[in-house]
This record gives C-alpha cells, structure tokens and sequence, in this order.
C-alpha cells in the first residue's frame, strides 16, 4: 500500500470512529428520552429476544451445517418474518407515496400533466418513474397495493442474497459471507421498508448489483463489470437521485486504491462514469421526446438549492420546514429567482450565525440523521392509517378494515433501537481492528457512507432517505469480528 493509500485510509478510520461515536451517542440518547413516549409493553423485549435467539441459534449450527442448508434456512427465515410484517398491517401509501402511487392510475390513463410545468413531479423528476411504475402495477393487477408489498418482498429478498455475494467480495469468508446474509435477513428496517410505497424498494436492488459489480471488476481487474456497474447504478438513479454519491465514490476508489497504473485507473473511471451517465442521459432524452416529460430528469423545476436551503435552517433542525418550502411559491416557480433567492438565505444564515453555532448545528444534525434504527420504516409503513387524504383515497375494498396487530413504531421502538445500537457499535469496533478497517476493498463502503453521510449534511435531512445506505451495517458490523480464514492464518503463526 503506497502513501496515498495509507493517507486516505488512515483518514476514512478516523473520520468514521467519529462518525460512528456521534451516531451511536445519539442513537442512545434518543432511545431513552424517546422511549418514554412509546409503548411501554413487553412487546419489544420480546422481539429482541427472538432477535438475539436467532443470532445465537445461527452462531451454533453454522460449524454443524453444510453451506447449502445454512444458504435455504436465511433465506426461509427472511421470507417469514417479511410475510408475517405483510401480514401484521394493511399499509396504504401516504404522502410522496400516496401521490405517486395516485397519480401513476392517471398516467395508464394517458395523463402526463403532472411531470410538466411547475407540478409536484416536474419539480422532483426523481420521482417520475416511480409514478409510472406505480401506473403499471394498476394496469396489470386488481389489487396492486398489496402486489406492490408482495414485490417489495421479493426485492428485499433479492437484496439479502446479493448482499452475500458483496460480503464474498470484501472478504473472501463464506462463513462470515453468511453472517452478513443473516444480519440482513433479520435487520428491522429491510424488513419494515416492504410495507412502504417507497422507490427505495426499486432503487436498492439496483445499486448492491451495481457495487457487485464494481467489486467484481476491482477484484478481477476486468473493464465489463466496470461497465455493468455504471449501468446498474444509472438504472438505480431513475428511481432515487444517490449517482452522485456513488459515482463519485467509485471514481475516488478507482483513482486511489485500483492498481498502480494510471492507464488503468483512467480506463476504469472512464468505463464507470460513461456508463452510469450514458443511459441516464438516454432514457431522459427519450421521455422528453415522447412528451411524457417537460425537461430531462436531472432538470427539475425547483433547484436543487430549495433543499441546501432546508438543510441549513437550524430551528428544523436541516429537515423540511414551510418557511424554507414556500419560497418556490412566493416566486411562482421561476427557477432563477428561486436559486437566486436561496442562495441569498443560504449566505445570509452562514453570516449571522457564529461558527460554533453551525458546529453544533451539524453535529445534532448528523446524529439525527442516522440515530433512527428503523430508518423511518414503521413510521411510513403506519401513517397511512391514520391519514384522511390517504384513508379517502386507498382504504377501499379488502383494505377498508385498515388492520395492525403489533405497532412497531411504538411497541417494536425499543426494539429496533438497540439492534441498531449493536451494529453500530460493531462496525465501530470493527475499525479498531486494523488488519480489517484497513482492508482495501472494504474502503469503498467507508468512502460510501461518508459521501452519504456529507450529502445529507448539506441537503435536507429525514431518515426514509439514509434507508438507501443502510445495507452498508451488515457488512461493518462482521468487521468486529475475525472470520474463518484470518483464524487459520493465525493458528498458522502460532
């Protein structure tokens, strides 16, 4: 490892312990000064227990099973718990989701007017192919609300095993491959976000093919996975705005970490960075053609600067706010005098708050972000039951009876809290292993999380949308710990 390697690494170490730090000091806080406004059942501990109990029961037999029965057993027990959540709660689509999943039943009806002009889509363009998605699930199915969900499984079910595959790619462990399989099967907000219209459901299976790939490539030194990874994650941008978050990770990976030659990094910064942009550019160009869209979907009419404003708002903590969203109306929308105007705000809040201000600001904002252990997951699984626009709209035959037998966003709260306390306090461990935290491959899930974890300082903060990096614990969580082939290496010494 040259010194640049060294600098960077030892850079990505330290900037996560304290990260990590901030995130789990919040995660704890939280926990118990939000506890008290939750139910107080036992309900929680008893999920935490059964959590815990798998865990044990999984470290026992992995030594006595054979690979393929370990491989089926993850997989039947994700299955199960995803079908018992479907089943636990008749989830109706509200908010963003309720609009979406609305308006995608008048596009199958030939209505394209809400992706033009300064309608909600036009503004967040991200959004539109989830809308048409959406339209396509009511074309083909008579109940799509619950088609959707059960999709929503086969797609976590998908993003479990994938996850297996990037594990054996950073650490070339089948046993700790199958931990990370196993922590994904059974961490809550995989399992909550199923139930949730979200287009994180769509985007996420896209974006772990596309990281796949990528390790491929990095691993076999071959330039067609590079390409496959760029197209992937073009695919997974069309359904949640994170390519330049990855794209630019991947560049800085390549360019730092991949071999030695600088032919072959630019070859693979090139093969990457045409590939995800290629197709995206594409299919935008095609939507704007067939009028289906106004502007390509990386235009939207409201700029991006209306979010850097929320972002920076303090007393809203960086999240949305109507103060900092009404300033697309009070111009009518004129994208200039929009960015222009929150431009102003933006410098004018950095002038008159002192930068100690902005340094707590931050760090309550980082913790906020990321303290939530089910990612917001049960809120939006159950907010549709008690939302009037969204019980108008979609509490209609078979879902009318609006049904839950367990509230994990109140009973489960406890529960999924500390699952994430652990894993995060893991994957903090696992930086204190150096032989680990300093692994190559593993750099680029660091670098990862840090641009996530930046660009959502910098934008308006909720914790749906840190959701999409959340794969990323299951995998720093096994860091902690030493795997198969690190054992015999050790025994070998000895």
């Amino acid at each position: 490892m040259d010194k640049t390697m060294k600098k960077m690494t030892l850079w990505l170490n330290s900037v996560l312990k304290v990260l990590f730090s901030i995130i789990i000091v919040g995660s704890i806080y939280n926990t118990c000064i939000a506890s008290g406004s939750y139910d107080q059942s036992r309900t929680g501990l008893v999920l935490l227990g059964i959590w815990t109990g798998l865990g044990l029961l999984f470290y026992k037999l992995r030594p006595r099973l054979s690979f393929k029965v370990l491989f089926t057993g993850i997989l039947l027990i994700s299955l199960d718990l995803r079908i018992l959540w479907f089943l636990n709660i008749d989830s109706l689509p509200v908010s963003d989701f309720g609009m979406m999943f609305y308006n995608g039943s008048q596009v199958i009806q030939g209505h394209t007017d809400m992706f033009k002009g300064i309608n909600y889509f036009a503004r967040f363009p991200h959004m539109s192919l989830t809308v048409m998605y959406f339209g396509l699930i009511q074309y083909l199915f008579a109940d799509a609300l619950s088609m959707t969900r059960l999709i929503n499984i086969g797609l976590s079910l998908i993003n479990v095993v994938l996850l297996y595959f990037i594990a054996d790619q950073l650490f070339h462990d089948r046993p700790k491959s199958l931990g990370v399989m196993f922590i994904a099967g059974i961490f809550p907000p995989m399992i909550y976000y199923n139930n949730v219209f979200a287009s994180e459901n769509l985007a996420m299976p896209l974006l772990l093919l596309s990281v796949l790939f990528y390790l491929q490539a990095v691993n076999g030194q071959k330039t067609i996975p590079f390409l496959c990874s760029g197209l992937l994650l073009s695919l997974a941008h069309l359904f949640r705005p994170l390519l330049y978050v990855v794209l630019v990770a991947y560049v800085l990976y390549a360019l730092i970490y991949y071999q030695n030659h600088i032919q072959a990094k630019l070859k693979a910064v090139l093969s990457v960075v045409l590939s995800s942009l290629l197709p995206f550019v594409l299919i935008s160009l095609i939507l704007v053609q067939m009028g289906i869209t106004q502007y390509p979907l990386w235009h939207g009419t409201e700029p991006l600067t209306v979010s850097v404003l929320k972002g920076t708002n303090i007393s809203s903590g960086g999240g949305w706010n109507k103060e900092d969203a009404s300033v697309f109306s009070q111009f009518n929308g004129e994208y200039e005098a929009v960015n222009q105007e929150c431009q102003r705000l933006i410098k004018q809040r950095f002038t008159e708050t002192p930068p100690s201000g902005w340094l707590k600001f931050y760090l309550v904002k980082c913790s906020n972000q990321w303290s939530s252990g089910d990612f917001g997951g049960a809120y939006w699984a159950e907010a549709g039951r008690t939302d009037f626009k969204t019980q108008t709209l979609f509490a209609q035959g078979i879902h009318r009876g609006n049904k839950m037998a367990i509230s994990m966003l109140s009973q489960g709260f406890l529960f999924h809290q500390m699952v994430w306390i652990v894993l995060l306090a893991l994957s903090l461990g696992g930086l204190f292993r150096k032989e680990k935290s300093g692994a190559q491959s593993l750099q680029l899930l660091y670098i990862l999380f840090i641009g996530f974890a930046l660009f959502y300082l910098i934008t308006e903060s909720q914790s749906r949308y840190a959701y999409i990096a959340c794969w990323i614990f299951p995998i720093l969580a096994m860091t902690a710990f030493r795997g198969e082939s690190a054992k015999h290496k050790a025994g070998d010494e000895l």
